[in-house]
């Protein structure tokens, strides 16, 4: 039956003596089945009134079999439709009915206002509004189970065109400790995506976090890599790979747990994320922000953190700016320069060793010596009293004027003469073990 066919809604009594006489013609609805096109047992339907309407094709075939004529037809018409037409509208109102009800729901969804407390964050509470934003269609909640500090849920829908049941658990209640902000500041920045919760990262040590932070609330953890093609793995231990063939090349691990429900929790959160911030220990989210999205910069002395998310950059940069951690921002970070300030509220919560080096040294030359200025220290080890530009063209820079102004502010290198010319301070100790 073609989805376009034209429908026929005849007078119940004619539809019934109409197929009857079919079946005599042809004694039986078996014999007659080829001659429509259509199963027997259709036929049978179309005479008991199974069906409330006849297609114009079958129509047809019993007017070219002498089974009706067409002026006995129309007056037995009560109406016609078109098929596609009436399965388009019954969609659109199913999907119109759908929708209303759908908004009526989410406005139930709490404010977060209603659910957040002096130290935790009421999950319980956002559950059972969000709960009949998906409790319809092919997902149905078997049971819920509420034990002291989690819930269980089960619910089946279909995965992979089959009916699978999932069992998730929730806290209850979700705490505002620590180890919250700092994984809802990396989650902010460097979040898994789909229905997973969790964090794409190389570093092992906020891998390693993550994996915790999930474990802790109740969540089965998976661990995806992605890798270019045809390079080589890192010493990681994962459960999937994906390899991904692009030009740039590189890989990056997921740790998360495959729960939808509570990632749309964490995404409402980011919808209320100026006033939650009103109520969280801003230094502890920003030091996950920057694990996740920061950079300390040795060129122009400052800590970066990547956005440009335009509304998110103007809440950042607010709270930033209540940590006196906020100077501009340049289009795709928001830039501080106050290493003090960095030293003593963002430092201290850090878990990227390198950040933590990079950050340690620029606030304080402690610490490794970074890379790129210690190849500029060993150039000036092996070429005493060469002048800024001479140093730039042998390490084949545009200038090292940033990194001979950080080594001379914390005593790694003097300069003498003019044009300045500089060679190392043999009185500083760190240079032996650096």
């Amino acid at each position: 039956m073609k989805k376009d066919e034209e429908m026929l809604i005849l007078v119940p009594e004619f539809q019934r003596e109409i197929f009857q006489k079919l079946i005599n013609k042809f004694k039986g609805s078996i014999k007659a089945s080829p001659i429509l096109r259509i199963p027997a047992v259709s036929i049978r339907g179309y005479k008991n009134l199974n069906f409330k309407s006849v297609p114009r094709t079958i129509i047809n075939k019993l007017i070219e079999h002498k089974i009706i004529n067409s002026l006995e037809l129309k007056r037995q018409i009560i109406s016609t439709f078109n098929k596609a037409e009436l399965t388009k509208n019954n969609f659109e109102k199913g999907r119109r009915i759908r929708n209303e009800k759908l908004k009526k729901w989410k406005q139930e969804i709490p404010d977060l206002k209603l659910i957040l407390k002096k130290n935790y964050l009421n999950f319980e509470k956002w559950f059972f509004s969000y709960k009949k934003l998906i409790d319809f269609g092919s997902r149905k909640f078997n049971y819920i189970k509420k034990e002291k500090d989690y819930l269980e849920i089960s619910y089946t829908t279909n995965s992979n065109k089959e009916k699978k049941e999932f069992i998730l658990k929730f806290p209850r209640k979700i705490i505002l400790d620590n180890e919250f902000l700092y994984f809802f500041g990396l989650w902010c920045g460097d979040r898994s995506g789909g229905g997973r919760l969790g964090i794409c990262n190389q570093n092992k040590e906020i891998l390693g976090f993550t994996e915790d932070f999930l474990k802790k609330n109740y969540q089965n953890i998976e661990k995806i890599l992605y890798i270019s093609k045809n390079l080589k793995e890192p010493d990681i231990f994962y459960n999937k790979k994906f390899i991904i063939d692009k030009e740039i090349k590189g890989w990056v691990l997921s740790v998360h747990s495959i729960n939808g429900i509570l990632t749309s929790f964490f995404y409402y959160l980011l919808e209320n994320i100026e006033e939650l911030l009103e109520h969280l220990s801003l230094n502890i989210f920003f030091s996950g922000l920057f694990d996740a999205e920061g950079n300390v910069s040795l060129y122009n002395k400052s800590f970066r953190w990547a956005c440009k998310n335009r509304d998110l950059v103007k809440i950042y940069s607010k709270f930033l700016g209540k940590l006196d951690l906020y100077n501009n921002y340049d289009g795709g970070c928001l830039v501080s320069y106050n290493k003090k300030t960095f030293y003593e509220n963002i430092l201290p919560y850090l878990r990227h060793k390198k950040k933590i080096n990079h950050a340690l040294f620029l606030c304080s030359g402690q610490g490794k010596i970074p890379f790129e200025l210690k190849q500029v220290l060993s150039y000036i080890k092996k070429n005493p009293l060469k002048t800024q530009k001479e140093i730039a063209k042998a390490l084949k820079k545009s200038k090292v004027y940033s990194e001979l102004g950080l080594l001379k502010e914390f005593g790694f290198i003097l300069a003498e003469g003019y044009p300045l010319k500089f060679k190392l301070n043999n009185k500083n100790k760190l240079l032996g073990g650096n």
